[in-house]
């Protein structure tokens, strides 16, 4: 896999995270394996592999019982389509002429997953909307303390905005405080003042889409106005008891980190108080979905923005149509 692994680097063109690399190697050479019975030995029997289209696509939904990477007897449609993913990436790199028939494939495995979704709707989503509204009613009627109103508030957040985990690490901040900061480095902001804002620098493609800033709606905003009359700095996720280990381990990402595993399970355990197995994951995939299959185009456009996706990404990742 060495000379494998070394021509996928040197096409890269950083165009794909080492991470992605790396999972793209692990494919292909799984599926080898799969299909062979052994580790390959050189970059031709790789190559071999991508032309025995009909071999290959064999293997790949055959029973994968106790094989490396195959965690039942069958693969799902999305793993299936992870694996179909790097032989048309190995296609390329070898200047194969074969995607349109890989691409075919994908198709088809794509249309049998939408399938399945349609006739297991609770094997895809984790949660569902009516359990949503459930949670939702539930804590606006009860937020009448200090814990039970930053409780809704943070929901309401986790409910309409698709944010990943970022929304741990948001710090309260004035509209003339935060107009004077000369480094905004990687934080996250609620601004306050006449409208209230979201501002971003600090989530997982930050490098490629910069700074985003999203207007609260009026009803997050009244929530959200209330719960910070009791916040001295950060929103949610406090950091006063670990602030030592954060200076320790001197970088502003790792304290981040700790806040987004905080609001993680948070929200596993709230969620399990009304016997939901799910997670902040699972209710932002609703979300996408619904605006997917019933949004407008604006509404598409709008959500990838909040998201830090482009608009082809949250639909290939979240969605079933566009």
């Amino acid at each position: 896999m060495e000379n494998f692994n070394q021509l996928l680097t040197d096409t890269n063109d950083g165009k794909r995270k080492q991470s992605s690399l790396d999972q793209i190697s692990n494919n292909i050479r799984r599926l080898y394996i799969k299909c062979y019975g052994a580790e390959p030995e050189d970059i031709s029997q790789i190559e071999g592999m991508i032309e025995d289209i009909e071999h290959t696509f064999a293997c790949l939904q055959s029973d994968w019982s106790g094989t490396e990477g195959g965690k039942g007897k069958k693969l799902g449609f999305s793993t299936m389509l992870s694996y179909t993913n790097a032989l048309l990436i190995a296609n390329d790199l070898f200047g194969l002429d074969l995607a349109g028939t890989y691409g075919d494939l994908e198709t088809e495995l794509q249309v049998r997953r939408e399938d399945e979704k349609r006739k297991n709707p609770q094997k895809f989503n984790k949660i569902s909307r009516e359990e949503l509204d459930v949670v939702f009613a539930d804590l606006k009627e009860n937020a009448k303390t200090k814990a039970t109103i930053r409780q809704f508030a943070l929901f309401q957040i986790l409910s309409k905005y698709p944010f990943r985990l970022e929304t741990a690490t948001l710090e309260k901040i004035s509209q003339s405080d935060f107009d004077s900061l000369e480094d905004k480095g990687i934080r996250n902001f609620l601004i306050e003042g006449p409208i209230m804002k979201f501002n971003f620098n600090g989530y997982k493609t930050a490098k490629k889409y910069g700074t985003r800033e999203i207007p609260v709606d009026d009803e997050l905003s009244a929530t959200l106005s209330e719960h910070l009359k009791n916040v001295d700095r950060f929103v949610f996720f406090d950091r006063k008891a670990s602030v030592a280990t954060a200076q320790a381990e001197a970088t502003e990402e790792k304290a981040q980190d700790k806040q987004r595993n905080n609001l993680s399970v948070w929200t596993k355990r709230l969620l399990k108080k009304y016997e939901i197995d799910a997670s902040t994951t699972d209710i932002t995939k609703l979300l996408i979905t619904e605006i997917w299959d019933n949004g407008t185009t604006q509404d598409k456009i709008k959500f990838a923005m909040w998201r830090g996706h482009e608009v082809q990404t949250a639909a290939r990742t979240y969605a079933t149509t566009l």
